[in-house]
């Protein structure tokens, strides 16, 4: 552990092995298809360039973003890959596309009547989010003949590939309806996200990879990826709870016997969501112990039980999210606690928690 290591008070271990793996195990899956792995939110919450860097091992096709910005940082970091903005771009973006050499998507065809380099055409086969209808006769006018710049991509999304692996049946088969209706397939075409992998039949040209990267679930059918982020933090403050004695604002949680109890230095500004409190557990030792009180900005609390002064120490390194011998807190069943998704918590993880990581 380095010297600034045993300053901090919490941090993030980001294990990039774990992440190629993932990796892999997608490629794998997708046999023929190129990856265009999402690294969108500064890679999930778990630093962009470190993920990106890590990633290109792999040879994949590009990287995917959600603002020009995102794209802007990776070319600054020496990314020469393509790169794919899938906000859906305005006109008036176009010299920043262009400049910086970035992939558009577009959703509408009046856009793409005036654009002059590389875009991805977006298909809306039942997200309703963003997309030119699957049905829509304007799809012609973008691919036609007679189309000033017809896309080098086609796509759409899936909007329930983890929780109704039914739905995908149709948006796939609207997906090739579309694709009819263009004089010439573009180049790219790409459907499948992180779930989306394991439940179409047939390959595109291109996946894209999300969650399943950094390590969260994607269906309770589907493999379960290698954890990537680890959530580490010290106990700051230990004291001794008589019967009665209360914690933390709101006096919402007391002691029903002499107890001992942690303070750990990490809390809702460091993305430990107050909707955790009285549901959480931390691992400390190898073993499990409740959160309880109310989440503060900065601190949580957590009862380690009678014999805690004697079991656990003042800078002891606790998990938050991750493994401790046996026991592990996944960041899906941390999800669970805080009644969200694996997504809301990675990219949650506040910017003064250090990020370390291990190289593949």
């Amino acid at each position: 552990m380095s010297t600034r290591l045993e300053l901090e008070r919490a941090w993030v271990e980001v294990s990039l092995a774990n992440l190629v793996a993932n990796a892999r195990t997608v490629s794998e899956r997708a046999g023929g298809s190129a990856l265009l792995p999402m690294v969108k939110a500064d890679g999930y919450g778990l630093g962009a360039r470190r993920v990106v860097a890590a990633l290109d091992a792999l040879d994949p096709w590009g990287f995917g973003v959600a603002t020009i910005e995102e794209g802007i940082e990776l070319r600054a970091a020496g990314v020469n890959r393509p790169i794919v903005v899938f906000t859906p771009a305005r006109t008036e973006q176009l010299p920043h596309y262009r400049e910086h050499q970035l992939q558009a998507v577009l959703d509408d065809v009046d856009t793409a009547a005036t654009w002059d380099v590389p875009y991805h055409l977006e298909i809306d086969t039942g997200m309703g989010r963003a997309g030119v209808r699957w049905d829509s006769p304007r799809l012609r006018a973008v691919a036609g003949p007679a189309a000033p710049n017809p896309p080098e991509g086609a796509f759409t999304h899936f909007h329930s590939a983890d929780e109704k692996p039914d739905s995908v049946e149709l948006q796939w088969k609207r997906l090739h309806e579309a694709l009819s209706q263009f004089p010439v397939r573009p180049p790219l075409v790409h459907a499948a996200n992180s779930a989306g992998v394991w439940r179409v039949g047939a390959a595109l040209d291109l996946v894209r990879p999300g969650i399943f990267l950094y390590g969260g679930r994607v269906g309770n059918d589907l493999p379960v990826p290698a954890p990537v982020a680890t959530v580490r933090a010290r106990i700051v403050s230990l004291r001794r709870l008589e019967p009665g004695d209360t914690v933390s604002y709101g006096a919402e949680w007391s002691a029903t016997e002499a107890t001992w109890v942690a303070t750990l230095g990490i809390g809702y500004a460091d993305g430990v969501l107050r909707s955790v409190q009285n549901r959480a557990a931390v691992l400390a030792g190898g073993k499990r112990y409740p959160v309880v009180g109310r989440v503060t900005m900065d601190m949580i609390v957590v009862d380690l039980g009678p014999l805690g002064n004697k079991e656990h120490s003042i800078g002891e390194v606790v998990t938050v999210i991750g493994r401790d011998g046996q026991e592990e807190i996944t960041v899906d069943e941390y999800a669970d606690w805080a009644g969200t998704i694996s997504y809301e918590i990675l990219v949650g993880l506040g910017k003064r928690l250090r990020r370390v990581y291990t190289e593949p």
